[in-house]
């Protein structure tokens, strides 16, 4: 393929603008938006090199081009996570390592959270669009035969999968953001240019290319325009119109291409140059930013809390960056055997999972290692990660199992407060033959959640006899509480309250931890402060005719608030929400309240 200077400035300006949002400059908020403009250059890029007659060169290509620098990044976390991170984070890197070794980084942190969410540990985050882009690349053999056997079939692939996408994003827009099918399209864009356009480039007089340019001074602008990563909806969700638009003008610059004074431009060098160097930079900067500014308990800490710091992550970036090109990226290009390298790669990768895990055993004191388990003491995230697929206009799910005649059904609402203790409150619910479903939506009754009345239509069309909520502290409107009461009245469906639990200023293990290492005391919280966090709700609820409401605090706090159970694990994961060994402790709650929906006596162990 001929050297475009214009496609390497594509590259310089996607990778910086990818590399301040992480940084979290001002101005830069929708800057993973040039990850879009890397996948359509990347669609662009296969369609010119892809050669059906050499099928194996085109994957030993590829192979030589990404993989040495993207296991040199995996294995480099590993060891500096073994070495600095605590046990629990460990686990999540260990985790995001695996998936990474067989180019699935996007569906693990599918299976995880939102790419958004910044409450887990991971410093391996960028690497989804590589899992996406490496399982494009072994599609495009198939594509190739399937555009030439059945002309139609482009359109129909491109139609299909962007239609599939922007439907998604109103449902879930994490599953349109991590998976190739709901991606497709945007390779397809730059696939469709190189094969259908690329003469217009070459045949068009120069003064066109203002068309490009154009186009490529939208490619700044659109991210300063503010995206909502987490939105639901083609509008203001991702991938949504700020993707089409951003895909769109990078097409139109790869199809029209700079006006040679442009790429001259001093600064079109410098993106050039930073292009040379992108894939480097794309792989370096997330762990070195992340490691650096890691803090135990803190999840993903991406902002620097000084200027010198900021000087510091800005320099360690370049300077990762270009060691990783220098002597991993550039040598490999002409490496011999890269099948080899791959398989030792992944096997390095998978033995040194268990080895760092041994290795923080040896250096962690026995007596904290249950306070760094409690990041995986809770239960799977709402209703399980394939829902949304398999039923996506789903707005409940059953949380029970293999209850033929139940004898009551409830429906658990709440935030994430109630997706907290929802795995043992449906165990003593199935214990009583009881069908629990739990909402799918993490804001029901909340502002922006589901309304008062299609959550009472819902429990309607679930035969549900009890609604029982759960939320954190101030969290719960009070005027939508008074409306479901009422209107759950008139339908005959009773309602209640399980109170808020206790929560803390700072998190639990954060404190558990510094409290062993220092052997400083543990901060106190009583009943009367527990009272006063939640006493604008006590005083709506004692109010509230046809509210049942169940008390928590007596559960736990006798009469201190517990922060560590009797045998000294963490009852909270964070500041606020209960590990499973937390909601244990509820129990007995739970057995009042789904013996009120049945109508008995509670079961006394």
């Amino acid at each position: 393929m001929q050297y475009r200077k214009d496609i390497q400035i594509l590259r310089g300006l996607a990778v910086l603008l990818v590399v301040f949002f992480h940084l979290g400059l001002s101005g830069f908020a929708s800057g993973f938006l040039g990850v879009d403009v890397f996948f359509v250059i990347s669609g662009y890029l296969m369609a010119v090199m892809y050669d059906p007659a050499r099928k194996a060169d085109f994957f030993v290509k590829r192979a030589k081009r990404l993989l040495p620098a993207y296991f040199a990044v995996v294995i480099a976390t590993l060891l500096l996570a073994a070495a600095v991170t605590t046990p629990s984070e460990f686990d999540q890197v260990a985790d995001q390592a695996a998936f990474a070794a067989f180019f699935s980084s996007n569906l693990g942190f599918w299976l995880d959270n939102s790419y958004f969410d910044k409450s887990a540990f991971k410093p391996l985050l960028h690497l989804w669009s590589l899992g996406v882009e490496i399982q494009f690349y072994l599609c495009v053999p198939l594509l190739v035969w399937a555009f030439q056997k059945v002309r139609i079939s482009y359109f129909l692939l491109f139609s299909g999968s962007a239609l599939l996408c922007f439907v998604m994003v109103g449902i879930s827009p994490k599953t349109s953001f991590f998976w190739l099918p709901f991606r497709l399209w945007e390779f397809l864009i730059g696939f469709g240019v190189a094969k259908h356009l690329s003469h217009v480039r070459l045949n068009w007089a120069p003064a066109w290319r203002w068309l490009g340019a154009s186009a490529f001074v939208a490619i700044v602008c659109i991210p300063f325009f503010p995206v909502d990563g987490n939105a639901l909806g083609f509008l203001r969700g991702h991938p949504g119109l700020a993707a089409l638009l951003i895909s769109l003008v990078t097409a139109i610059t790869l199809v029209f291409g700079l006006p040679a004074k442009a790429e001259l431009n001093p600064f079109a060098t410098l993106l050039e140059r930073i292009g040379s160097y992108s894939y480097s930079i794309y792989l370096a900067h997330f762990p070195v930013i992340v490691l650096f500014l890691y803090k135990p308990f803190a999840g993903t800490v991406l902002k620097a809390n000084t200027a010198t710091q900021s000087v510091l992550v800005v320099l360690l970036v370049v300077a990762a960056s270009a060691l990783l090109y220098a002597f991993v990226e550039r040598p490999f290009r002409a490496a011999k055997k890269p099948l080899f390298w791959g398989i030792a790669s992944i096997a390095a990768v998978l033995a040194l999972i268990p080895l760092g895990a041994q290795f923080q055993k040896l250096i962690f004191p026995r007596s904290e290692m249950l306070v760094y388990q409690a990041w995986k003491d809770r239960a799977p995230y709402r209703c399980g990660r394939l829902m949304r697929i398999t039923d996506p206009k789903a707005i409940s799910c059953e949380l029970t199992t293999d209850l033929v005649s139940p004898s009551a059904r409830i429906l658990l609402v709440g935030n994430s407060h109630a997706d907290a203790i929802k795995t043992t409150f449906t165990s003593v619910a199935q214990a009583h033959s009881v069908t629990v479903w739990f909402m799918v939506e993490n804001t029901p009754l909340m502002a922006g959640g589901i309304s008062p009345s299609n959550l009472l239509k819902e429990a309607k069309a679930r035969n549900v006899d009890s609604i029982i909520l759960h939320y954190a502290p101030k969290s719960l409107e009070s005027s939508r509480l008074s409306e479901l009461v009422a209107l759950a009245r008139r339908e005959g469906v009773k309602v209640a309250l399980i109170m808020p639990v206790p929560v803390w200023d700072a998190g639990v293990p954060a404190m558990l931890l510094e409290s062993k290492q220092n052997k400083t005391h543990l901060p106190l919280k009583g009943l009367s402060e527990y009272s006063q966090t939640n006493s604008e709700l006590e005083a709506v609820v004692a109010n509230l005719e046809g509210l049942k409401t169940y008390p928590v605090a007596q559960a736990l706090c006798r009469p201190s608030c517990l922060l560590i159970s009797d045998d000294g694990k963490p009852l909270y994961f964070d500041s606020n929400h209960l590990t499973l060994t937390g909601s244990d402790l509820l129990r007995g709650v739970f057995e009042r309240v789904v013996s009120d929906a049945v109508g008995r006596e509670p079961r006394v162990d």
